[in-house]
């Protein structure tokens, strides 16, 4: 992750995060990363590292003093929840980017769901629903997969203009979090957040990253 981050001259990564077990590695991979890179700053006294972390973060005189430190630069988080997301996973999430020392924010996206579905609505003359609102399973499954895919819009959004929110330039690569049984098996939605520049997981399976 390291050398990807290195050689692409972006600021750092963004990651989606859901509470949920392939976020939550993914987010832990680049914990690790940063642990190792203060290690070899602090310990191994690479220059090397030292300079090319200050070039990623545009801070010339950048000393961690511990590998959330990096973290925190490196790492941008954000929870994208609905009315129908629960408590539990947004505090998971936020424990897990308080443990790596990343930056979090948590959303709901409640407002582009219901934009998109009110769109279709005035073009076709008819209003998907849920199934639990009496709908059909193609209605649910297309509404579902509205969710997930503007999860990945406004993940790409976030990745371009968060360090331009921040006072900060450059732009983050955004971190996939799809398992490889998903990517073997499809059972995924095609252009959601496992739509990424760089995908960590894509050949780890499930066990594995429990495992981990």
């Amino acid at each position: 992750m390291w050398d990807y981050l290195r050689r692409s001259g972006a600021r750092g990564f963004f990651l989606p995060l859901s509470g949920g077990l392939d976020s939550a590695s993914v987010a832990t991979m680049i914990g690790s990363m940063s642990h190792l890179v203060y290690k070899a700053i602090t310990e191994d006294h690479d220059e090397q590292v030292l300079k090319d972390l200050r070039r990623i973060t545009r801070k010339p005189e950048f000393m961690p003093e511990s590998p959330k430190e990096i973290a925190w630069e490196l790492l941008v988080t954000v929870y994208m929840g609905t009315k129908n997301s629960s408590e539990e996973t947004k505090k998971r999430a936020r424990n897990l980017a308080n443990d790596i020392g990343c930056k979090f924010t948590a959303c709901k996206i409640d407002d582009l769901f219901d934009s998109m579905k009110n769109l279709f609505t005035n073009i076709i003359g008819k209003e998907p629903k849920f199934v639990s609102e009496g709908g059909t399973h193609a209605e649910d499954l297309a509404l579902q997969n509205i969710q997930a895919r503007q999860r990945m819009v406004l993940a790409y959004l976030m990745a371009q203009l968060s360090p331009w929110g921040a006072g900060e330039s450059g732009f983050l690569l955004v971190l996939g979090t799809a398992n490889l049984d998903e990517g073997l098996r499809g059972y995924m939605t095609k252009y959601d957040c496992s739509s990424a520049d760089i995908n960590p997981i894509g050949g780890i399976n499930k066990n594995d990253l429990k495992l981990f």
